[in-house]
């Protein structure tokens, strides 16, 4: 794409465009809106990869094209620009406009929005007016506004908006001290501080417990985008479905402070029994109320004094499968290490246990496309921003679990989504082939 003209570039959007109209037309999945009610099957992930991916190749076309329309002046400053649109939206979801618009049946006058959020009219006319450019709501007649499909989107997902609101406030304001934080010496990943405690005076987690409402945000968010966005449980689900046959059927999912996978998992296979370890009672409890009661007779709970407490020797008989899932992308290398190790002397008794992990990666610039690549560099950026630690590579993947027992054969499935690339490590003794 690179060194393309601007002809070259309009001529293959055109052609992508084309295909995708055609596709849409002979398969029955309707033409996008941002229209209030559009359905969303255009967009959907689960979509035919044809058109999924005639959708990527098209916005990559187009961030192309725009860039070269626009020139570095004008690129840079649409770039910063977009800080007001995200303060706009910000007052639109705190003010909880959109529930207002909602509840009146999608549309709304001024004055009664002025009233429901305490804004004066003068000014949240201007407030509106910016969401309007960005099809977030549009005015249908004078002082009327009325939700689209992307302000719908977030009622029709509360999850998915709490993850918005996070973004748009802890996130925000945190990204404005990295620079301070990295000022500040020592600043490598072992010692230095994250730019979250350099703006909020202390670590995220921190900051939760002190501020519920917004702890509870939190929570809310991390659920929406392991929902949608997550390949982890995907890759957990196939490994599963995939695992060698043996007479072991239990599943030990050890971690949850971003839940459970076992929670889901419970209910789809029948044939296994579960148990979730956790230091935590509360996250303990938070996997427990996710749990269908009718699966509740295949899984147990139970409270560690740590997380690197010994497995019991008895597990050797039961379980196929040790699960950690988005647990050590903010644990050290010896951290993870000493805790793989202590699973690792249940698989020299057992070798047709295996251990998965499932964890973040940090991709080689190239891999990927610049426009989906950005989403992973973001992701980089993210981790060292609120909690200053590194999204390792699939090398540095691969060195931490060699340090665990040179017996353990590492066996390696990548999946990815629009914001996340996931890993899934399978650790086993070469014995158990």
């Amino acid at each position: 794409m690179e060194g393309m003209t601007i002809d070259q570039l309009a001529s293959d959007i055109l052609s992508e465009c084309t295909l995708m109209q055609r596709y849409c037309q002979t398969t029955g999945i309707a033409l996008p809106s941002l229209l209030a009610g559009a359905t969303p099957d255009f967009w959907s992930t689960d979509s035919p990869q044809e058109l999924i991916a005639a959708r990527t190749r098209t916005l990559g076309l187009l961030e192309r094209i725009t860039t070269l329309l626009r020139g570095p002046h004008d690129f840079i400053h649409e770039y910063v620009a977009s800080n007001w649109d995200q303060g706009a939206l910000y007052v639109f979801l705190r003010t909880r406009l959109l529930e207002h618009i909602a509840v009146l049946g999608g549309e709304a006058n001024i004055g009664n929005l002025a009233t429901a959020s305490g804004v004066p009219e003068d000014k949240l006319i201007r407030i509106l007016g910016l969401l309007c450019c960005k099809n977030i709501v549009r005015q249908s007649d004078n002082g009327i506004y009325a939700l689209t499909a992307i302000s719908e989107d977030m009622i029709q997902d509360p999850d998915f908006r709490a993850w918005v609101e996070f973004q748009l406030f802890e996130t925000r304001i945190a990204s404005v001290h990295l620079a301070d934080a990295l000022e500040s010496k020592p600043n490598t990943y072992t010692d230095g501080k994250s730019a979250f405690k350099q703006g909020f005076g202390v670590e995220m987690y921190e900051w939760h417990t002190s501020h519920p409402e917004e702890g509870d945000r939190f929570r809310r968010a991390m659920k929406g985008v392991s929902n949608s966005l997550d390949p982890a449980d995907s890759l957990i689900r196939t490994w599963i479905k995939n695992r060698p046959s043996s007479n072991l059927t239990k599943v030990v999912e050890i971690g949850g402070r971003y839940g459970f996978a076992s929670t889901t998992l419970v209910r789809e296979k029948e044939d296994l029994s579960f148990e979730l370890r956790c230091d935590s009672e509360e996250f303990l409890r938070r996997g427990q109320a996710l749990v269908d009661p009718r699966s509740m007779s295949r899984i147990s709970f139970t409270h560690l004094t740590s997380n690197f407490e010994p497995p019991p020797p008895s597990d050797a008989n039961t379980v196929c499968a040790y699960v950690i899932r988005n647990l050590f992308w903010n644990w050290t290398d010896d951290e993870a290490v000493r805790l793989l190790q202590q699973l690792a002397q249940i698989l020299h008794g057992s070798p047709w246990t295996h251990i998965i992990v499932t964890d973040g990666v940090s991709p080689l610039p190239g891999e990927f496309p610049p426009h989906v690549e950005i989403s992973y560099r973001r992701r980089d950026i993210t981790t060292m921003t609120m909690h200053n630690v590194k999204q390792r590579s699939q090398e540095e993947w691969l060195k931490l679990f060699s340090r665990v027992d040179p017996a353990l054969k590492i066996t390696t499935h990548f999946e990815s989504s629009s914001h996340v690339c996931k890993g899934l490590w399978e650790l086993r003794l070469e014995t158990g082939e």
